[in-house]
């Protein structure tokens, strides 16, 4: 997920495996060296912010309100196009930015690593401004390690054209209904299918499987337990593997590349199921298709259980050897918190995760490309429905890679029990102690 993620539960204990990870010495000095610095500092600020998300407004916007605290954006490739890559190099080199866009799901990795800092005493006052789910994303053993952004509630995009043509009243509301119209509209037209290919990497498989609510991770004392190949996630795989096999749903694509523009363009594709930044991607390439989609709810397990997931979003890090942890927290709570500055990250295409934010005006219009649809009340439904019963692991971009190679090469019940597999052996290489969920 590009924006980014998945909550993240606190777990128990992670600050001792860290140290495990990283090596005690590390994180003591660090800690002593942030709070001799912090005494000491004196005079205007200047610290460098790095990310990939379109912040310069709200920056320049902190700026201008905050003479003696300068902050320079700079901007970088997504966190897994190269972006932690430069971050953590950075920071090894001593050369790293005070502050760093990190999405959810990677917090415990950078945490192993040792990049990114406690923040607790600075932040914790104004964590009851965000969502729930976002505040357990950035939370880890008890202690903050970033301030919650944005989120990517999930939800049902559909063409409303295409569903009255082939005779679909409502959106199904079950995946099971889900189904039972892919069959009807193939019976009708096998050239056309109701939607976009099943998950294609982990970040689309954590995010259909959080919507079970059952976790891929555990922690018990130091230990971690790996639960990928859970009943809940064999679920997820089946269902795709079904749809797949019977050529409901088309086979490679999703909302955002060629392949799914191609099939839209031709009345080929009705839905796909995708966070709410996904939006961006229809209005910017198929404006011509204005009107003609619309949202609804993300289909669920069962009728009436009231469960979505999030696929995207991250938080504002405090970066391990930041002289200035105080005023950086700061800024980060004004990028999440400050009124004008959520409304600039809405108009940046960013869905918030301050409670606040939600509520703003930009959010409750109709929007034109959804036929005058109150798309931003769907999204808040969405976001306060996702289980809190998530938890990510410490090797984030190596379950990432493994699923996307397995998918590729196989079916996806083998592609889960394969990177059950790969990611026990991978947090073993940490050092970490591991076992089979």
């Amino acid at each position: 997920m590009n924006t980014t993620t998945i909550p993240t539960r606190r777990f128990l204990a992670f600050a001792t495996v860290a140290v495990l990870a990283a090596g005690v010495s590390a994180c003591s000095s660090t800690k002593s060296s942030s709070d001799s610095t912090e005494k000491s500092q004196a005079g205007p600020v200047t610290m460098e912010f790095w990310g990939w998300a379109p912040y310069e407004k709200i920056v320049d916007q902190w700026n201008a309100a905050h003479p003696d605290s300068k902050v320079t954006f700079k901007k970088i490739p997504s966190g897994g196009k190269g972006g932690y890559t430069q971050i953590s190099n950075a920071i090894t080199a001593g050369k790293g930015p005070c502050l760093a866009q990190i999405e959810y799901q990677t917090i415990p990795s950078m945490l192993v690593k040792n990049t990114v800092m406690d923040i607790t005493k600075y932040a914790s006052a104004d964590m009851a401004k965000y969502l729930p789910s976002a505040v357990s994303a950035t939370s880890i053993g008890g202690k903050i390690y970033g301030v919650p952004v944005d989120v990517g509630p999930m939800v049902l995009f559909y063409r409303s054209d295409l569903f009255a043509k082939y005779g679909i009243t409502t959106p199904p509301a079950t995946w099971a209904e889900y189904r039972a119209d892919a069959e009807k509209v193939t019976a009708a037209d096998p050239s056309v299918k109701f939607g976009t290919s099943g998950p294609g990497d982990g970040n689309d498989m954590a995010a259909l499987s959080l919507q079970t609510g059952q976790s891929w991770y555990s922690t018990q004392g130091n230990s971690w337990t790996v639960s990928i190949d859970n009943p809940g996630t064999r679920k997820v795989a089946a269902y795709w593997q079904e749809m797949k096999d019977k050529e409901l749903v088309t086979k490679t694509g999703n909302a955002w590349d060629p392949q799914f523009d191609k099939a839209s363009e031709e009345n080929k594709v009705l839905t796909f199921v995708g966070a709410s930044w996904s939006s961006g991607g229809l209005k910017s390439d198929l404006k011509d298709q204005a009107g003609k989609w619309a949202v609804a709810p993300m289909p669920t397990w069962e009728a009436g259980d009231g469960k979505s997931s999030f696929n995207g979003g991250s938080a504002t890090s405090v970066m391990t050897g930041c002289r200035t942890p105080r005023e950086a927290a700061q800024f980060a709570a004004f990028l999440s918190s400050d009124p004008q500055a959520v409304k600039a990250g809405i108009e940046g295409g960013l869905y918030p995760a301050s409670k606040a934010g939600q509520d703003d005006p930009l959010l409750a219009e109709g929007d034109p490309f959804f036929g005058g649809q109150k798309v931003g009340d769907l999204y808040k439904v969405s976001a306060a429905q996702v289980p809190t019963t998530w938890t990510n692991g410490p090797t984030y971009q190596q379950v990432e890679t493994d699923f996307t190679t397995a998918i590729g090469s196989g079916t996806y019940p083998d592609a889960v029990a394969k990177v059950q597999a790969s990611t026990v052996a991978a947090i073993k290489q940490l050092g970490l102690s591991v076992t089979n969920g």
